[in-house]
């Protein structure tokens, strides 16, 4: 099968690999699609200490099961399927208290263990969630990225508010900003990308600026960041009102630092909230995902044959695009949707 091998920091190709076969606990699936991400970027550059190589990047992928492992009972040949990526040792003291997504030894589908920049992919059974069958590929695959969004929004818990305002309008701001509207929450977007804010207009959200200056607001109840990029995240805390809550959804780059005023935490009473990847909500983002389809497809504006990868990888440097999909083939998926 044709696979993205990454052999080293910033050396990858794409090469015929052996097929994968299924152990006990797992199936095979033939890959229909994977997103891209910063993630990816960051694992494709070594700066991912989890990796071991030659590795498959990839981590937001699905597809259709086509050989099923002796244990695994609950799924069949052709049954549509997204992949949880995360694993973990389960058995810390962290896994225990249920916090897996912070375990030591973490490691995934993707960094790990091979993951969906491929044909076909191994996967434990445990790993996989079904979707339903009239459900659109474009709104499938992006089950991990909502399922880290609904992670990030659950750490918020009661400071969901009657306001909040999201620094960055990639997929994971738009995903934060539709997941806090349908708590009710009136959202404001801050994002510099023309093409962006042109996306969260056709969203139905009103207030889409391109500086914090220009908001219409000077606080509001939440202020998330979803661009890691300390400038941003320095002009959001300043959003952050009285006993409000700043939620940290961007990654920033490992030493990066910021500036700001730690009297105003105390004397304020703000909430700082950070948020790593998925924990026990990747069913919930599939559930969710039916419901709101029309929304989210408008988020993938590219898709790419694994043959392009690097394409792929242009534009999401250029940030020429939203969410991209990876497709094994050039048929009849891989297309510019833009």
């Amino acid at each position: 099968m044709r696979a993205l091998q990454l052999t080293g920091p910033d050396q990858w190709h794409i090469d015929d690999v052996p097929e994968p076969v299924p152990a006990p606990d797992e199936v095979v699936i033939d890959i229909a699609g994977c997103g891209i991400c910063g993630t990816d970027l960051h694992t494709l550059s070594g700066g991912n200490a989890l990796v071991r190589f030659p590795a498959i990047p990839g981590h937001e992928f699905g597809g259709t099961v086509t050989s099923v492992g002796a244990n695994v009972t609950w799924l069949q040949i052709g049954d549509r399927i997204v992949v949880d990526p995360s694993r973990s040792d389960e058995h810390c003291d962290l896994c225990r208290s249920g916090h897996q997504n912070l375990c030591p030894e973490k490691g995934g589908y993707g960094s790990r263990y091979p993951g969906g920049f491929a044909e076909k992919a191994a996967v434990r059974g445990t790993n996989c969630v079904a979707i339903p069958d009239d459900m659109p590929w474009e709104v499938a695959l992006l089950a991990e990225p909502l399922a880290c969004v609904l992670h990030g929004v659950d750490r918020l818990g009661n400071a969901v508010g009657r306001d909040a305002v999201v620094f960055g309008a990639g997929p994971i701001g738009l995903l934060v900003a539709i997941v806090l509207r349908q708590k009710g929450t009136q959202v404001a977007i801050v994002e510099r990308s023309e093409l962006r804010r042109n996306v969260a207009r056709k969203l139905g959200f009103d207030v889409v600026v391109d500086a914090a200056s220009t908001l219409p607001n000077l606080t509001y109840t939440v202020a998330v960041d979803a661009t890691g990029v300390p400038a941003a995240i320095e002009a959001a805390f300043s959003t952050v009102a009285r006993g409000g809550s700043m939620l940290f959804m961007g990654v920033a780059k490992q030493g990066s630092s910021i500036s700001i005023d730690p009297y105003r935490i105390n004397w304020q009473e703000l909430t700082i909230v950070g948020s790593m990847a998925i924990n026990h909500t990747f069913g919930t983002a599939v559930e969710l995902l039916a419901r709101i389809q029309d929304e989210v497809r408008q988020l993938v504006t590219h898709e790419v044959p694994l043959e392009d990868f690097e394409q792929a990888l242009e534009l999401v440097r250029s940030q020429g695009a939203l969410k991209i999909l990876v497709r094994p083939s050039a048929e009849p998926h891989a297309r510019s949707k833009a």
